[in-house]
C-alpha cells in the first residue's frame, strides 16, 4: 500500500469482465444497482427507524463482501487506512444528512438539492485530482440538473415552516457536499486500492459509527425483512464494486454526470413497484438526463 510496508495493489479493472466494459458503462451499471437498492430500502422504510435502517444497509453490505476481502486482499497500510476512515465518515455523514432532510422537506425538493453533488464533484476535481473537465462535461451536468429540476419544480411545497425548511435544506446540501468529497476520494483510492477493500471499508466504517445510535431505538427484524436486507446488501456490493472499477479508469468529473441516471431508474421503479405514474414533466426530464449521459460518452 502507500506507507511503504505493503506493496500497492492496483485495482483489478484491466482484466476480465470489468476491463471489457468502458468506465461509463460500469458507472451506469453501478448507479442502476444502487437505484434498485434504494427501491428495496423504500419498501423497508416504514418498518424501521432511519438510523437502524441506515445501519442495517451498511451492515448487510459489509457481511457479504467481508469474507471475500479477508481471504484474498492484503491488509491495508496506515496511509490507506486513514483514507478509508475519512471516506467512511463522509459516507455516514452524507447518508444521515440525506435522511434528515427527508423528514423535513418534500421528497422532490430533497432530490433536487442532492443532485448538486455531481456539479460539486466537477468543481472539486481540478483542485483535488488535477482533472480538467471539458465543456462537454459541464454541459452534461447542466442537462442532467435541468432534467431533475424540470421534473420536481411543480412538486415543491412552500408551506413548510421556515425553520424546518432551512434545517432540512442545510442538511441535504451538507449531504451533497460530503458525498461529492467521498466521490473525489473514491477516484483517488480506486487508482491504487483493491475494489473489494474499498467497498468493505465504505460499509464497515459507517456501520460502526451508526451501531450505537441505531441500537437506542431498535425495531425487531422479521424473516421477510431479513431477506430484503440481504438483497440490499447484494445490490450494494454490486453497485459499489462497479463504481470502484469505473473510477479506477475514468475521470471523476466525467463519470459523476451518470449519477443522474439514478433519476431515470427511480421513475421506472416507482411505476413498476409503487404504481407512481410518471407525468409529462418526468418524461421530459428523463430525456434531458439521457442526453447529458450521451455527452459523457464522447
Amino acid at each position: 500500500m502507500s506507507d511503504g510496508r505493503v506493496p500497492a495493489v492496483p485495482v483489478r479493472a484491466a482484466a476480465g469482465f470489468p476491463g471489457a466494459v468502458p468506465p461509463w458503462g460500469l458507472a451506469a451499471a453501478g448507479i442502476a444497482f444502487l437505484s434498485v437498492m434504494d427501491g428495496v430500502v423504500k419498501e423497508l422504510a416504514p418498518l424501521f427507524p432511519v438510523l437502524q435502517l441506515t445501519f442495517l444497509r451498511f451492515l448487510a453490505t459489509a457481511c457479504i463482501v467481508g469474507p471475500f476481502v479477508f481471504r484474498r486482499v492484503p491488509v491495508p497500510g496506515r496511509a490507506a487506512m486513514r483514507g478509508y476512515l475519512v471516506r467512511g465518515v463522509l459516507i455516514a455523514a452524507s447518508s444521515l444528512g440525506f435522511f434528515y432532510g427527508l423528514g423535513r422537506l418534500p421528497l422532490a425538493e430533497v432530490f433536487a438539492l442532492s443532485y448538486l453533488a455531481p456539479i460539486l464533484v466537477a468543481l472539486l476535481a481540478p483542485a483535488m485530482l488535477g482533472e480538467r473537465p471539458s465543456a462537454a462535461v459541464f454541459a452534461a451536468l447542466g442537462l442532467g440538473f435541468a432534467g431533475v429540476l424540470l421534473t420536481v419544480v411543480g412538486g415543491l411545497d412552500l408551506q413548510a415552516p421556515a425553520p424546518e425548511r432551512l434545517a432540512g435544506a442545510a442538511a441535504v446540501l451538507a449531504s451533497a457536499l460530503t458525498y461529492a468529497l467521498a466521490v473525489v476520494l473514491l477516484r483517488r483510492q480506486a487508482q491504487t486500492e483493491p475494489a473489494a477493500l474499498i467497498v468493505l471499508f465504505q460499509s464497515v466504517v459507517p456501520a460502526l459509527l451508526l451501531a450505537v445510535p441505531a441500537g437506542l431505538a431498535w425495531a425487531p427484524v422479521d424473516l421477510r425483512s431479513a431477506w430484503l436486507l440481504a438483497v440490499v446488501g447484494a445490490l450494494g456490493v454490486a453497485g459499489q464494486l462497479a463504481l470502484a472499477h469505473a473510477f479506477a479508469r475514468g475521470e471523476a468529473s466525467r463519470l459523476v454526470a451518470l449519477e443522474y441516471t439514478g433519476f431515470v431508474w427511480a421513475a421506472l421503479i416507482g411505476l413498476a413497484v409503487f404504481g407512481e405514474v410518471p407525468g409529462p414533466a418526468t418524461l421530459a426530464g428523463a430525456a434531458l438526463v439521457v442526453a447529458g449521459c450521451l455527452l459523457v460518452r464522447r
